[in-house]
């Protein structure tokens, strides 16, 4: 290479595997092409997983599990002897969109990490892109925390992770979300990781409500209610007081989730604390203003409840929304243009009820209720339908 030619730094592959003999194939093929070393560690497969990654030229370790995924990151990391981290899972597959990734990753010598835009091959509802860090500096206090959804963080105490991009050139699509795969790990691998955890030193409130909806995904539905329940408890000096949560993250989904279940109730007093308490920490969250007209709607509020789902409409249009949480599409594009027809068919407003039903179906052209309210107003109209 020429001296006037800068060196590319070197890119290392890091895994954690267990029993992964279906997946990993796909994902190191996808990625072997770029990267200049594979670190993979096995934390205690009983199939041909460590043989298979040998064969793909990996470096295989074996880490003793100790349900700490953050503790077996680490360890892949301090295997690895390149300049840059990029981490996967075995269900993942690299798409590179540019050749050229190296030298857009290095032209902003500050940045420390990159988020990458992570694709749901099997999802099922059609939700958001989730950004998640997943390329990385090799730096030595630069590690996962977190015994499960583990986060990167700097362990210096005096430096926070902040020179974050993201990196248009690599995406990630994530084959793990079919639905019989995700309730298979939630009952044989996740719950009882979490409620290990939950015994010997208690969970974060971002657990806890993980747990709750593995729960009530898996139809436990009493023990689900049981965490809901602790996770409000938990949550509600924060929402007397103002003060967010330290973790604010995961909170617009909890205050969602917790808010629609308190709707479904018509318990209007929980949903008033919840609602304004989340618009004001995390305002351009589509499913919060989304809980927001619904509730004013219900209320006998129409009128106020429109400007909710016209933000949800901007938000989607403009993609100016939170980027943080995935969350289903629905509540940037059917459902609050189909409120919003109902909310103007409450005000006698038939034309602009009308048109937001017709924006509905420009989304979903397969929207029945939509469909319905369009035929009521045509005929009300004395209009062909």
């Amino acid at each position: 290479m020429s001296k006037y030619l800068k060196s590319l730094p070197q890119l290392s592959l890091c895994m954690i595997v267990k029993n992964e003999i279906d997946n990993l194939p796909r994902c190191l093929s996808s990625a072997k092409p770029y990267v200049d070393e594979i670190i993979v560690v096995d934390t205690g497969s009983n199939d041909r997983t460590p043989e298979l990654a040998t064969e793909y030229g990996a470096i295989v370790s074996y880490f003793e599990w100790c349900d700490d995924f953050a503790a077996a990151r680490n360890y892949a990391i301090s295997q690895a002897s390149g300049d840059w981290i990029l981490m996967l899972d075995a269900d993942d597959e690299l798409v590179v969109e540019s050749d050229n990734f190296k030298e857009e990753m290095t032209k902003n010598p500050e940045t420390i990490a990159y988020s990458l835009t992570y694709i749901e091959v099997d999802d099922q509802t059609t939700m958001t892109p989730l950004h998640r860090l997943s390329l990385f500096r090799n730096l030595p206090d630069l590690r996962y925390v977190g015994r499960f959804h583990e986060l990167l963080r700097y362990l210096n105490p005096d430096k926070k992770l902040t020179q974050i991009s993201h990196l248009d050139s690599l995406k990630v699509l994530h084959h793990g979300y079919s639905k019989e795969n995700v309730h298979y790990k939630d009952l044989n691998r996740n719950i009882p990781i979490l409620e290990r955890i939950r015994q010997q030193e208690g969970l974060s409130l971002k657990l806890l409500f993980c747990l709750a909806g593995m729960y009530a995904d898996t139809q436990q539905p009493e023990k689900a209610q049981n965490c809901y329940a602790e996770v409000f408890d938990r949550l509600l000096p924060n929402l007397i007081e103002g003060t967010p949560p330290d973790d604010l993250g995961f909170v617009p989904v909890i205050l969602f989730t917790l808010g629609m279940n308190s709707l479904d109730q018509t318990d209007y007093e929980t949903v008033r604390l919840l609602c304004p308490r989340g618009l004001e920490w995390c305002p351009n969250y589509p499913p919060l203003n989304f809980l927001a007209g619904l509730t004013l709607k219900a209320l006998g509020f129409p009128l106020g409840a429109i400007a909710y789902f016209q933000t949800c409409l901007r938000l989607g249009k403009e993609a100016s929304y939170t980027h943080g949480q995935p969350f289903e599409v629905n509540y940037i594009t059917t459902y609050p243009a189909y409120e919003l027809g109902c909310a103007y068919l409450e005000l006698k407003q038939n034309q602009d009820a009308l048109a937001a039903f017709q924006l509905a179906l420009s989304f979903n052209a397969n929207y029945a209720k939509a469909k319905q309210q369009i035929n009521k107003i045509q005929q009300e109209l004395g209009l062909q339908s």
